[in-house]
């Protein structure tokens, strides 16, 4: 297997983990205003996909149609579909979602599940059950050479604009003052109305910007696969929930890490032999073997408060890491008298478990190195590496993890 294709496969990688990150900033920032997960967002996906596709084909574009008009009828398209969808975006939020804030989480949940229903039978009976089909007049079809491997065009200009737009959102969030609405709403919704802020104009807003953001990710699927299904939002949807789940549900930056560590574990888990896919297990082990006899008992002794910080408290919490197998699985077994050793052996077998998973893998995939997974495999993989990482950091790679002082 040449560094070609490992650097195809990267880039395939990073262009699917940047379509994700454009998903998953939706539900992260919901999830942030409202402590609520929008299951209709994907279906906000696919409508936008649908409606920019839709008006391409009603336009005409074809071979034949000049550049510059293509460039015009594209931009038309992109600005409907985002239009559209913020209105819907802002009429979900509205209707689904508002009156129920002060109820049950689970109902307000049981009616996004419902949204999500309505929406996808609605693009069905809207644009039929067949698959929309994009016209390839207005795809960039070159490609470049990049160390010795070929990649599109289009790849290259989906991670440039996914790029720009996390950006702007970026901006948004710490440089507007509807940004700094929306972050003091997600820390405190009852203190930022004490303080004059419009919640529910802010979290509209949120609405808004979310549903933008994944109109224009499901144009960029459309264009990158060249079709979508009415049924393609659940799946994208659901893989973008993962991301943000992975990257720490309600932090941004963490959303967009989530996103790219799930693109490029689909596209190596499917795309290399065993025998590379080994070497990962071998990080994944040392960054778990660091964790578990470095940074997690070092983090929960930061944790003691003062009057309680002994030498010998210290050891007894290095212990319990350090010899998991025994130390903290008796911990866990003998009567319950520290709060803080009993959390740090449940911890510390969780590590322990996580890494020895890690070591046997290594050592399977080493047997079999000539080997691949096939294509099918590819959701399988990512969810278990979204197990494998919560084990290390039950929070997400970026989630806040808070701990009680002792």
């Amino acid at each position: 297997m040449t560094l070609e294709h490992i650097f195809g496969l990267t880039v395939s990688g990073l262009t699917v983990g940047m379509i994700y990150a454009l998903i998953a900033l939706g539900y992260t920032m919901v999830y942030g205003v409202l402590q609520l997960i929008n299951f209709a967002h994907g279906e906000v996906f696919t409508i936008g996909g649908y409606l920019a596709t839709s008006t391409l084909i009603w336009i005409g574009v074809d071979a034949t149609t000049p550049l510059s008009l293509k460039i015009a009828y594209f931009g038309l398209a992109l600005l409907l579909s985002i239009v559209f969808t913020a209105l819907l975006g802002f009429l979900i939020e509205r209707v689904a979602y508002r009156p129920l804030r002060q109820r049950s989480r689970i109902i307000a949940l049981l009616s996004a599940i419902g949204v999500s229903i309505f929406l996808q039978n609605g693009i069905v009976i809207v644009f039929g059950p067949r698959p929309i089909i994009m016209p390839t007049a207005v795809v960039p079809t070159g490609f470049i050479e990049v160390f010795g491997a070929r990649i599109r065009v289009l790849q290259i200009a989906i991670i440039l604009v996914s790029l720009v737009l996390m950006a702007a959102l970026t901006w948004i969030v710490k440089g507007t003052r509807m940004g700094k609405a929306m972050r003091a709403t997600s820390q405190d919704r009852e203190a930022a109305e004490m303080m004059g802020i419009e919640t529910n104009l802010t979290i509209s807003f949120t609405f808004v910007i979310g549903s933008a953001l994944a109109a224009i990710g499901g144009f960029l699927v459309a264009m990158y696969y060249g079709s979508l299904q009415f049924n393609t939002g659940f799946l994208y949807g659901l893989k973008a929930f993962t991301a943000a789940v992975l990257g720490g549900i309600g932090n941004i930056p963490g959303a967009v890490v989530g996103s790219l560590v799930l693109g490029l574990a689909e596209n190596w888990g499917v795309g290399l032999t065993l025998g590379i896919l080994a070497w990962l297990f071998v990080a994944g082990l040392v960054l778990g073997l660091y964790f578990q006899f470095v940074r997690a008992p070092q983090s929960r002794i930061d944790h003691i408060a003062e009057e309680f910080r002994t030498p010998a408290y210290e050891r007894a919490v290095r212990d319990v890491y350090r010899f998991a197998p025994v130390v903290a699985v008796k911990t866990l077994l003998a009567e319950r008298t520290d709060a803080l050793l009993y959390v740090s052996a449940q911890h510390a077998v969780r590590l322990t478990a996580a890494n020895v998973i890690l070591a046997g893998l290594a050592v399977l995939f080493f047997i079999n190195g000539d080997a691949q997974f096939a294509s099918k495999w590819q959701h399988v993989i990512s969810f278990a590496v979204l197990m494998a990482i919560l084990m290390f950091r039950p929070s997400g790679i970026l989630g806040e993890n808070i701990q009680e002082k002792v």
